[in-house]
């Protein structure tokens, strides 16, 4: 009969570790999400063809937007800088939206990453004024 009454007794203490170890497992995640994050493009024109640009923070693999038939050429990561080339295929046109999607290790720091225009090139292979072109991270 003791024992059951101790038992009896600790089962307020046991719900109450229980709430706690339940509360950390809700999904509010405190460590780093590893994913995707995109670079999106606007652009004032048409018949832009190749661009080339740099994009700052730590990536481990970089390839074209779902749906977006452009080859993409990065080079290795010097630091935590790629330079990274971005193609629309013969007869095609690079077109305002997702250009990129890049792997992180933590989409929580969408602004640690950052991606600057070098240089953009229309179908006649001429560079264009960067004034009116624009180039956010996002999340997806």
């Amino acid at each position: 009969m003791r024992r059951a009454c101790l038992a009896l007794a600790a089962l307020p203490v046991l719900a109450v570790l229980l709430a706690f170890a339940g509360a950390g497992c809700n999904g509010d995640e405190t460590g780093p999400v590893a994913g995707e994050l995109v670079v999106r493009l606007t652009t004032p024109s048409s018949d832009d063809r190749a661009l080339l640009l740099r994009l700052m923070g730590e990536v481990t693999a970089i390839h074209a937007a779902p749906g977006r038939p452009y080859a993409v050429y990065a080079s290795s990561v010097i630091g935590d800088t790629a330079v990274v080339a971005v193609v629309a295929p013969q007869s095609r046109a690079l077109s305002s939206g997702d250009l990129l999607r890049f792997t992180v290790s933590d989409t929580r720091q969408v602004r640690s990453y950052a991606a600057t225009l070098s240089q953009v090139a229309g179908a006649d292979f001429q560079l264009r004024d960067l004034g009116q072109y624009a180039l956010v991270v996002a999340r997806p």
